[in-house]
């Protein structure tokens, strides 16, 4: 029963996403019939049409549906947000006391424990 689901839901998926190549086959498989019976123009012989407008009524009907149903989709998508913090509760990342801009930066060496970290190699002679 599972597997019978399963293959009848790809079935319809992969005619959906193929809808327009099954109408080209249909057209194709049942060309002379069209021609005779369904063309749009078959009393006009000189324009030649051998059922192509009764294939494009067909491809742009297919067009609507489909614009149609992902139209739907597209209103039942909604956002919805996990997780939000406002940036203001986050402390600025380069406060100093006093200044907008830290001394360690107009001076160009760095201060504090950072110059203990950071400093030329020394060569052992």
């Amino acid at each position: 029963m599972k597997r019978t689901v399963t293959i009848l839901l790809l079935v319809v998926m992969l005619t959906q996403a193929f809808s327009r190549l099954f109408i080209l086959l249909e057209y194709q498989a049942n060309k002379d019939f069209i021609t005779k019976f369904l063309c749009l123009n078959r009393e006009k012989p000189q324009l030649q049409c051998n059922g192509k407008c009764y294939l494009m009524k067909k491809l742009r009907k297919a067009e609507q549906t489909e614009n149609t149903s992902n139209q739907k989709r597209q209103k039942q998508k909604q956002e919805i947000t996990l997780f939000y913090q406002s940036l203001a509760s986050y402390p600025p990342a380069f406060a100093h006391k006093g200044s907008a801009v830290p001394l360690a930066f107009l001076e160009g060496k760095p201060s504090g424990s950072l110059q203990a970290i950071f400093h030329p190699p020394q060569t052992a002679v």
